[in-house]
């Protein structure tokens, strides 16, 4: 089942995708088995993400493999919220 995940980088601005970016993960998203779509940016609270996927473990071994490797140093886990995806304007 597709999931919408939600997450904050609390206290986290822009420098946060930029390292991201410099690790090379923004580089390999597209091509992560389960990803559909990303949206983010920096908020008042931290850095915000939205991604759609194919499945919560799609996403799940995606962060495992790929994002909590690269997270700077002393950032500590990053809480996810998933709610099913119900409707995709347009629709693929």
């Amino acid at each position: 089942m597709a999931v919408i995940m939600m997450a904050e980088a609390a206290g986290a601005d822009a420098s946060f995708i930029d390292g991201m970016r410099a690790a090379g993960v923004v580089d390999v998203l597209a091509k992560a088995p389960g990803f559909v779509s990303h949206i983010s940016g920096a908020a008042s609270s931290g850095y915000r993400v939205i991604e759609v996927w194919e499945s919560r473990e799609a996403h799940q071994a995606w962060y495992d493999d790929h994002v909590a490797p690269n997270l700077p140093p002393g950032m500590g886990p990053i809480p996810f919220e998933y709610i099913e995806l119900l409707l995709a304007v347009p629709e693929s």
